[in-house]
Protein backbone atom coordinates (compact mmCIF):
# COMPACT_ATOMS: atom_id res chain seq x y z
CA UNK A 1 0.00 0.00 0.00
CA UNK A 2 2.59 2.46 0.61
CA UNK A 3 1.19 3.72 3.95
CA UNK A 4 -0.48 2.48 6.92
CA UNK A 5 -3.77 1.24 5.64
CA UNK A 6 -5.19 1.67 9.01
CA UNK A 7 -4.77 5.24 9.02
CA UNK A 8 -6.40 5.98 5.60
CA UNK A 9 -9.20 7.87 5.82
CA UNK A 10 -12.48 5.96 5.24
CA UNK A 11 -16.10 7.54 5.34
CA UNK A 12 -16.68 9.98 8.05
CA UNK A 13 -13.31 8.36 10.10
CA UNK A 14 -10.14 6.17 9.72
CA UNK A 15 -9.90 2.42 8.16
CA UNK A 16 -8.71 1.36 12.14
CA UNK A 17 -11.56 3.55 13.42
CA UNK A 18 -14.60 1.83 11.84
CA UNK A 19 -13.58 -1.24 12.31
CA UNK A 20 -12.67 -0.85 15.98
CA UNK A 21 -16.41 0.98 16.22
CA UNK A 22 -17.79 -2.22 14.54
CA UNK A 23 -16.10 -4.56 16.95
CA UNK A 24 -17.57 -2.22 19.90
CA UNK A 25 -20.96 -1.96 18.46
CA UNK A 26 -20.96 -5.73 18.67
CA UNK A 27 -21.63 -8.65 21.15
CA UNK A 28 -17.92 -8.73 22.61
CA UNK A 29 -17.31 -8.07 26.45
CA UNK A 30 -13.63 -6.46 25.51
CA UNK A 31 -12.39 -5.11 22.04
CA UNK A 32 -8.50 -5.87 22.33
CA UNK A 33 -6.24 -3.81 19.47
CA UNK A 34 -2.73 -4.85 18.79
CA UNK A 35 -0.67 -2.29 17.48
CA UNK A 36 2.43 -2.64 15.68
CA UNK A 37 3.97 -0.22 13.15
CA UNK A 38 3.12 3.25 13.79
CA UNK A 39 1.22 2.54 17.00
CA UNK A 40 0.58 5.92 19.03
CA UNK A 41 -0.40 7.24 15.68
CA UNK A 42 -2.83 4.36 15.85
CA UNK A 43 -3.84 4.65 19.46
CA UNK A 44 -4.45 8.89 18.93
CA UNK A 45 -6.65 8.20 16.15
CA UNK A 46 -8.55 5.77 18.34
CA UNK A 47 -8.69 8.42 21.19
CA UNK A 48 -10.81 7.25 24.19
CA UNK A 49 -12.60 4.32 23.10
CA UNK A 50 -13.11 1.54 25.90
CA UNK A 51 -10.40 -0.67 24.19
CA UNK A 52 -7.44 -1.85 25.46
CA UNK A 53 -4.41 -1.17 22.99
CA UNK A 54 -1.75 -3.61 23.47
CA UNK A 55 2.04 -3.17 21.46
CA UNK A 56 3.22 -5.83 19.71
CA UNK A 57 7.37 -5.13 19.36
CA UNK A 58 7.66 -8.45 16.62
CA UNK A 59 5.00 -6.59 14.23
CA UNK A 60 7.41 -6.72 11.56
CA UNK A 61 7.45 -10.88 11.93
CA UNK A 62 4.27 -10.84 10.56
CA UNK A 63 0.02 -11.08 11.43
CA UNK A 64 0.91 -14.74 13.68
CA UNK A 65 3.02 -12.32 15.88
CA UNK A 66 -0.25 -10.18 16.34
CA UNK A 67 -2.55 -12.81 17.24
CA UNK A 68 -0.53 -14.43 19.85
CA UNK A 69 0.01 -10.91 21.30
CA UNK A 70 -3.79 -10.93 21.65
CA UNK A 71 -4.24 -13.61 22.62
CA UNK A 72 -1.97 -13.45 25.29
CA UNK A 73 -3.85 -9.78 26.53
CA UNK A 74 -7.03 -11.71 26.90
CA UNK A 75 -8.90 -11.81 30.39
CA UNK A 76 -10.84 -14.13 31.59
CA UNK A 77 -13.21 -15.60 28.58
CA UNK A 78 -14.36 -18.54 27.24
CA UNK A 79 -14.08 -17.59 23.76
CA UNK A 80 -12.58 -14.95 21.91
CA UNK A 81 -12.57 -13.87 17.79
CA UNK A 82 -9.47 -12.61 15.77
CA UNK A 83 -10.64 -9.45 13.02
CA UNK A 84 -8.75 -7.73 10.95
CA UNK A 85 -8.00 -4.20 10.40
CA UNK A 86 -8.19 -4.17 7.01
CA UNK A 87 -11.90 -5.79 6.76
CA UNK A 88 -13.90 -2.18 7.68
CA UNK A 89 -16.93 -3.33 5.37
CA UNK A 90 -17.71 -6.95 8.59
CA UNK A 91 -20.29 -4.87 10.20
CA UNK A 92 -21.16 -4.97 14.09
CA UNK A 93 -24.85 -7.17 12.82
CA UNK A 94 -22.18 -9.57 10.56
CA UNK A 95 -19.95 -9.86 13.63
CA UNK A 96 -23.04 -10.69 15.94
CA UNK A 97 -24.30 -13.09 13.16
CA UNK A 98 -21.49 -15.01 13.91
CA UNK A 99 -21.32 -14.57 17.36
CA UNK A 100 -24.86 -15.85 17.70
CA UNK A 101 -23.87 -19.11 15.83
CA UNK A 102 -21.05 -19.86 18.34
CA UNK A 103 -23.35 -19.62 20.97
CA UNK A 104 -25.93 -21.85 19.97
CA UNK A 105 -23.30 -24.43 18.57
CA UNK A 106 -21.15 -27.28 20.42
CA UNK A 107 -18.60 -26.41 18.01
CA UNK A 108 -14.90 -24.63 19.81
CA UNK A 109 -14.76 -22.68 15.94
CA UNK A 110 -17.08 -20.86 14.00
CA UNK A 111 -16.40 -18.86 11.18
CA UNK A 112 -18.56 -16.87 7.85
CA UNK A 113 -18.64 -18.50 4.87
CA UNK A 114 -19.61 -16.99 1.54
CA UNK A 115 -19.61 -19.23 -1.39
CA UNK A 116 -17.40 -21.99 0.14
CA UNK A 117 -15.20 -19.29 1.09
CA UNK A 118 -14.02 -18.82 4.76
CA UNK A 119 -14.08 -15.22 6.06
CA UNK A 120 -14.07 -13.00 9.24
CA UNK A 121 -14.63 -12.99 12.01
CA UNK A 122 -13.43 -16.25 13.24
CA UNK A 123 -14.77 -17.27 16.82
CA UNK A 124 -12.69 -19.63 18.82
CA UNK A 125 -13.13 -21.54 22.08
CA UNK A 126 -10.61 -20.58 24.82
CA UNK A 127 -9.19 -24.10 24.15
CA UNK A 128 -7.80 -23.35 21.02
CA UNK A 129 -5.46 -20.02 22.62
CA UNK A 130 -2.99 -22.84 23.88
CA UNK A 131 -2.31 -23.88 20.16
CA UNK A 132 -2.27 -19.90 18.83
CA UNK A 133 0.29 -19.31 20.89
CA UNK A 134 2.43 -22.29 20.02
CA UNK A 135 2.37 -21.67 16.27
CA UNK A 136 5.66 -20.75 14.46
CA UNK A 137 6.24 -18.00 11.87
CA UNK A 138 6.94 -21.80 9.84
CA UNK A 139 3.35 -22.82 10.66
CA UNK A 140 1.59 -21.59 8.58
CA UNK A 141 -0.49 -19.34 10.88
CA UNK A 142 -3.90 -19.53 12.52
CA UNK A 143 -5.50 -20.93 9.42
CA UNK A 144 -3.51 -24.34 9.87
CA UNK A 145 -5.82 -24.55 12.81
CA UNK A 146 -8.84 -24.70 10.12
CA UNK A 147 -7.32 -28.26 8.73
CA UNK A 148 -6.20 -29.40 12.23
CA UNK A 149 -9.27 -29.10 13.93
CA UNK A 150 -12.01 -29.23 10.92
CA UNK A 151 -14.27 -31.53 12.76
CA UNK A 152 -14.73 -28.87 15.07
CA UNK A 153 -15.72 -25.83 12.66
CA UNK A 154 -19.07 -24.52 12.72
CA UNK A 155 -19.91 -22.66 8.95
CA UNK A 156 -22.37 -19.68 9.30
CA UNK A 157 -22.98 -18.99 5.83
CA UNK A 158 -23.46 -15.19 5.01
CA UNK A 159 -24.92 -13.29 2.40
CA UNK A 160 -22.65 -10.91 1.63
CA UNK A 161 -19.02 -11.16 0.13
CA UNK A 162 -17.88 -8.59 2.94
CA UNK A 163 -16.30 -11.27 5.11
CA UNK A 164 -13.57 -12.36 2.62
CA UNK A 165 -13.07 -8.33 1.35
CA UNK A 166 -10.11 -6.88 2.67
CA UNK A 167 -7.75 -3.66 1.28
CA UNK A 168 -4.14 -4.56 0.04
CA UNK A 169 -3.76 -2.71 -2.46
CA UNK A 170 -3.93 1.00 -3.74
CA UNK A 171 -6.92 -0.48 -6.10
CA UNK A 172 -9.03 -2.37 -3.11
CA UNK A 173 -8.89 0.78 -1.03
CA UNK A 174 -9.97 3.54 -4.11
CA UNK A 175 -12.68 0.46 -4.62
CA UNK A 176 -13.64 0.14 -1.14
CA UNK A 177 -14.05 4.19 -0.99
CA UNK A 178 -16.31 4.55 -4.00
CA UNK A 179 -18.29 1.79 -2.00
CA UNK A 180 -18.76 3.36 1.51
Amino acid sequence: MGEPKQLLPFGESTIVETVVDNMLGAKFNEVIVVVGHRASEVQEQLGTRPINTVFNPDYREGMLTSAQIGVRALESSDAFALLLVDQPFITSILIDQVVDAYRQTEKGITLPSYNYKRGHPVIFNQKYARDILGLTPESGGVRTLFKKYGDDIHYVTVDTDSVLRDIDYREDYERALQEN
